[in-house]
């Protein structure tokens, strides 16, 4: 591929956004420097946190305001007028907030759970304790009094399950609307000598979609933090003590189908365990966060999915302990636009941490095979250090699993399947100028204890280590990247594996920069990025980022991974309008050109996407787009066979909401995708959200899926006859599938500190397949059919398949696919989830939990979706019950 034609969208749109004048942007700037609060020490009893800022306290404490609109029209004052004070003491900060509004009747305020983002009024304040100008701790309150917390860092990105223990109360009266907050010292990061700190207040209409800040955010720049006011006056305020225990205690009862024959199965399966987290102040600005036997009870379940290709399915994390500070792990990913999937990796995944075990038992008559790994102990440290460095360490251990089994002649044996396993992340990161330069670096560690059968399945070791970077200037321009290495150690059979493994397949025929060496005992890989990005504008914005993943890259021990072998190049442009007009309040039009080609040169996919979004006056919001795809290389299709050419295609996709401010409000988005071999791919989904009463919210998830693919592999079959795909006969199979899914979710909220969450998602999809064929000659699209442009095909009673490739030629038949691997099927499944969640005191909460699980399949059955859903509900289930008490103990 030239690159000088790749490299052609990138120079075209760095020379539009270049030459762009900043028209406007000065008479824009809103006027003053930046504005700045007196922090007032209580000199008598604190405040009683009711919403009603009727303590004379609040008396001695002068008040902020002059808000600016972020949105609808930057740089205006705010539509209301807003009064802030301020206190604190020892202890704690104490913030009062009146909020008038001309319209108190028309205050938006709804139960929801804590952290929600329902349509409601908001109030903010966020604490920039470290004065580092990039990282900020925010909580919020609505007029109901539901609490948010969300730790801001990179200055702009937002991590919402950050959970911190605090208190806040709010009322509604004549006036508007008033709110109280009590922020414990503990809760915050700071150093004892640092006596000023960066704040800021926030205040969110929302009939309005009004968003205004006390210092003002200009919506041309990708600012936030780094635009906070200053508080200062904090005398004689020394960090407090931090230590924070959470014991717990779970019981469960685990009701599940199975034979009564087998001796491991109990219909009513009741156990018990405790464990406890912790949280312990190193220093002022360090932290270690511990847990012992840790358990997810009330973690919502996976979706359900049906995968017909070699690569796993993606999940997000979910579980509290993974999830909080986990912005500080972040590596991998650069100040762009746009980048290319396939030449992107997470370099850390914690849900590798706990995973199902990946051994395997013997062909057996009955197994107990256990469904997770059990962490043993985890802790980190996170924080910052005197020197202005922010650390992230994270060590986990994962004890010996062991599958019991009863073999063919009756005898109980047990077999290890995991094995003894500790898990390291380390990060480490340096803020210069403010935030605008940063440096950074990770490392990772995964180290098993392997017997012999282990051995051939796992890694002994695997380490990741990189540097990563980010410079920015006038909080417009921005230049970033980062590069890394893998290594992987093991027996030669398990680094055989994964050489072949669908990440590398270095076995591929006609890749001459690659080769499978069996004596192997490591693997070693490269990564890198680099991006150069227009961050802020009044209304161009762009990056070109280039990305690289090397042969040899290997992650998956404690990162997510589908791809090496990659080189990508990516121009984004766009155009943004964020001054309302007559019609429409904001829109904005991108364009983005990707180009992927692999370390032997061939390019594997080129595309160009241009697309539009934007919300009306009327606060609905439309998106259309359309990609385009000329032809390419597929050099996985074949599964460690020769390259296979792809044909063009061409995606349609878009959506239109209605105005999210009514009581019930609706999202159509769809996915249309059509390629020049005839496959093609519908995808439809509605959202519908109501909200029957101000305590209950309904959210409906229907989906439909439709797709043809022409290249569905089935199997292949060594022949030295077949010498135009390397010596090996290659078989794929027309397939038609649909996928019908109705996830509904239900939130009742009785009181902000309790709650009851419901999850269900029914899934029923189907798989026919229509004709078989063999792939004709390596680097086309060409296939022949069975029983039509070549040989004969035949059904054996087994189920299998049986292939004469060339008829009364000299070609050897053979067989292929079972009734269970080719034939059409069926597959259902329900998946559930009830949570009754109740916070009894500040951090200390009770749980109920029930989880519902059921799925069947069907062969040779087309999908009725009426028939089959009966039949889902027919389905024998597991149901899981489980209490969760945890009370938390701090200071």
């Amino acid at each position: 591929m030239s690159l000088l034609r790749a490299l052609a969208p990138a120079l075209l749109c760095l020379t539009v956004v270049s030459a762009t004048p900043a028209r406007g942007q000065a008479a824009r700037r809103v006027a003053g420097a930046t504005p700045s609060m007196e922090a007032t020490r209580l000199s008598g009893p604190a405040p009683r946190i009711n919403g009603a800022l009727n303590d004379p306290a609040w008396a001695a404490a002068p008040a902020v305001t002059g808000f600016v609109q972020f949105r609808p029209q930057p740089g205006a004052p705010a539509s209301e007028r807003s009064d802030i004070r301020l206190l604190y003491d020892d202890r704690a900060l104490y913030i009062g907030a009146r909020l008038y509004d001309s319209a108190p009747d028309s205050v938006a305020g709804r139960l929801f759970r804590r952290d929600g983002t329902d349509y409601s009024d908001w109030f903010y304040v966020t604490i920039d304790s470290y004065f580092d100008r990039r990282t900020g701790f925010s909580f919020a309150v609505n007029p109901r009094g539901v609490q948010k917390d969300v730790l801001v860092f990179n200055d702009v990105e937002e991590d919402l399950s950050w959970d911190a223990v605090w208190e806040a109360a709010a009322r509604v009266d004549s006036l508007g609307w008033t709110a109280e907050l009590r922020i414990p010292l503990s809760q915050l990061r700071f150093s004892r000598d640092v006596t000023t700190w960066g704040i800021n207040f926030q205040r969110r209409i929302a009939r309005r979609g009004e968003i205004s800040f006390w210092s003002p955010v200009p919506a041309d720049l990708s600012a936030r933090i780094s635009r906070s006011g200053t508080l200062t006056g904090l005398d004689r305020l020394r960090p407090a003590a931090r230590f924070e225990l959470q014991p717990y205690g779970v019981a469960r009862l685990d009701r599940k189908p199975d034979a009564a024959a087998n001796p491991f199965y109990g219909a009513n399966d009741l156990y018990a365990t405790a464990g406890a987290d912790l949280k312990y102040g190193l220093t002022s600005n360090l932290t270690l966060t511990g847990t012992l036997n840790p358990d997810f009870a009330q973690v919502e379940v996976d979706p359900a999915v049906v995968n017909l290709t070699v690569f796993e399915n993606f999940f997000e994390e979910k579980r509290p302990f993974f999830t909080e500070g986990a912005d500080i792990f972040a590596f991998g990913s650069t100040r762009t636009f746009g980048r290319a999937g396939q030449a992107t990796a997470r370099y850390f995944y914690s849900r590798r941490i706990g995973r199902p075990p990946q051994g395997a038992v013997p062909e057996a008559r009955f197994v107990d095979f256990p469904a997770q790994t059990t962490i043993a102990g985890a802790a980190k440290v996170t924080g910052r250090t005197p020197g202005g460095w922010s650390v992230g360490v994270l060590d986990a251990v994962t004890p010996i699993e062991r599958a019991r089994y009863i073999d063919a002649e009756g005898r109980e044996r047990s077999l290890r399947v995991e094995p003894l396993t500790n898990y390291f992340t380390g990060r480490v990161r340096r803020d210069l100028r403010a935030g605008q330069t940063i440096l950074g670096g990770m490392l990772t560690a995964v180290n098993r204890t392997l017997d012999e059968t282990l051995a051939l399945l796992l890694h002994e070791a695997a380490y990741f280590g990189g540097l990563d970077f980010m410079h920015a200037w006038n909080q417009r321009w921005a230049i970033s990247g980062y590069a890394a290495g893998s290594l992987v150690e093991g027996s030669p059979e398990r680094l055989r594996r994964t050489q072949a493994a669908p990440t590398h397949y270095f076995q591929r025929p006609d890749a001459e920069h690659l080769s499978l060496d069996p004596s192997r005992t490591r693997l070693s890989g490269l990564a890198g990025e680099l991006s150069l990005a227009k961050i802020g504008g009044r209304h161009w914005l762009g990056s070109l980022t280039y990305q690289t993943l090397t042969p040899g890259l290997e992650v998956n021990d404690l990162g997510f991974q589908l791809y090496s072998d990659r080189h990508a190049l990516t121009t984004h442009l766009s155009y943004q309008e964020r001054e309302p007009g007559r019609r429409l309040r904001r829109y904005s039009i991108d364009f983005e050109t990707s180009h992927v080609w692999n370390y032997g040169g061939r390019p594997i996919t080129n595309t160009a996407e241009i697309a539009a979004e934007t919300e009306f006056t009327t606060f609905w919001t439309a998106r259309v787009g359309v990609r385009g795809r000329p032809w390419g290389y597929l050099d996985r299709t074949t599964r460690g066979g020769p390259l296979m050419r792809q044909t063009a295609a061409f995606f349609f996709f878009g959506g239109v909401g209605t105005d999210t401010r009514r009581p019930v409000h609706a999202a159509f988005s769809y996915d249309l995708f059509w390629d020049a071999s005839g496959e093609y791919d519908y995808e439809l989904y509605l959202t519908l959200n109501a909200r029957p009463t101000s305590a209950l919210q309904l959210r409906f998830d229907p989906g439909l899926k439709l797709e043809h693919d022409t290249d569905q592999y089935v199997a292949a079959h060594p022949d030295p006859l077949a010498t135009r795909t390397y010596g090996t006969r290659y078989v794929f199979g027309d397939i038609d599938q649909v996928s019908l899914s109705f996830t509904t979710r239900a939130d009742w909220t009785f009181s902000p500190n309790l709650s009851l969450q419901l999850y269900l998602q029914p899934l029923l999809a189907s798989g026919n397949y229509l004709r078989f064929k063999e792939f004709r000659e390596a680097g086309t699209f060409d296939f022949d059919y069975y029983g039509t442009d070549r040989g004969t095909l035949q059904r054996l009673p087994s189920g299998q398949y049986l292939v004469d490739p060339d008829g009364d030629g000299p070609a050897p038949p053979f067989t292929f696919g079972s009734a269970f691997g080719q034939d059409d099927f069926v597959f259902r499944s329900l998946r559930g989830n009830l949570v009754l969640r109740w916070e009894y005191r500040p951090g200390s909460r009770l749980y109920f939990v029930w989880q519902h699980l059921r799925s069947g399949d069907a062969r040779d059955h087309a999908l009725d979706p009426f028939d089959d859903l009966g039949r889902l509900f027919a389905e024998p289930a597991e149901n899981i019950f489980q209490i969760k008490l945890d009370y938390w103990l701090g200071r």
